[in-house]
């Protein structure tokens, strides 16, 4: 009988090929990832080409409606309402970005740490992720930006809160996998060897955890955006003029303007929504012990 190989391949073409079919043959799925992808493209190329600044200010047309000029009319200060939006997506999801990349490696090194130690180590480092959990992230993150004295002060802040409120999923997600993976014959195979933790888990572990990294990245998603819309509603977020979807909805329900308030929400749920059926259906496709489960929601802002 041949010994399990310590070096097997890691994410073979023909593996990422069957997912991305397994995907394009669910239509929810398909549709999720076009309204991410248009979302995307709108608030990354719309700024280049448009006509109008963001930040420009004209009293000459404040609260006006939808227009060929201003189609999606302008707000209390005659600033250009579509020309916002688009910028102030990009700031929210490079606020998105900056936290998840945060939350994924603080997650995986801890989840890691915790499957691979074992004994007392896993348990008093999961002991603290249980205790994490069972508290709501919103008010962590608001304490976190009052004690650090980040109060409406930066970008930075509401990334770094946002972030340190956020990980304990992904440590969960990641314990879970590396778990299963200590079981696999050529980690095995490799721990046999005389391999060394550091290169089982660089060769091993860290290559086949890109699944379940996708999954956290998209179940976290739409709760770092919703999570920055909800802070910017309490006073919270990125000062003026800085736009963020959440600044533009606060700035709506401040000076009681509905329609400016409902376009930024509905630009936050569409994304958020989105996000979370192309999770649901990416960790159906990667573990299909798992359909008929549902995972929307499985990072709220309650949790």
């Amino acid at each position: 009988m041949k010994a399990a190989s310590a070096d097997p391949p890691v994410a073979p073409p023909a593996r990422r090929r069957q997912t991305l079919v397994a995907l394009a043959r669910r239509p929810a799925a398909v549709g999720a990832a076009a309204v991410l992808l248009a979302l995307v493209a709108f608030v990354v190329l719309f700024p280049l080409v448009s006509a109008h600044d963001p930040n420009d200010v004209d009293f000459a047309k404040t609260r006006q409606g939808p227009s060929l000029e201003h189609p999606l009319g302008t707000d209390q200060f005659g600033r250009d309402l579509l020309a916002r939006v688009a910028v102030g997506g990009r700031t929210t999801l490079a606020i998105a970005v900056a936290a998840l990349t945060i939350i994924l490696a603080l997650g995986f090194v801890w989840g890691a740490t915790a499957a691979l130690a074992g004994g007392w180590v896993d348990s008093l480092l999961m002991r603290v992720v249980d205790g994490l959990f069972a508290i709501p992230r919103l008010p962590i993150a608001i304490v976190l930006l009052v004690v650090l004295s980040f109060r409406a002060q930066s970008v930075a802040a509401i990334v770094a809160a946002l972030s340190i409120a956020g990980w304990m999923l992904t440590a969960r997600l990641v314990r879970g996998h590396v778990l299963s993976l200590k079981t696999r014959d050529f980690v095995v195979a490799a721990r046999a060897t005389g391999a060394t933790r550091r290169r089982i888990v660089r060769r091993h572990i860290l290559p086949n955890s890109s699944g379940v990294l996708l999954v956290a990245a998209l179940l976290e998603l739409p709760t770092v955006v919703v999570g920055e819309a909800l802070l910017s509603v309490l006073g919270l977020g990125p000062p003026p003029p800085t736009a963020t979807w959440g600044n533009i909805a606060y700035d709506g329900w401040q000076f009681a303007r509905l329609w400016e308030m409902l376009v930024a929400t509905v630009a936050i749920v569409l994304f958020a929504g989105a996000a979370n059926v192309l999770a649901d259906a990416v960790g159906d496709v990667l573990d299909p012990r798992r359909r008929g489960t549902r995972t929307l929601g499985a990072g709220r802002l309650s949790q």
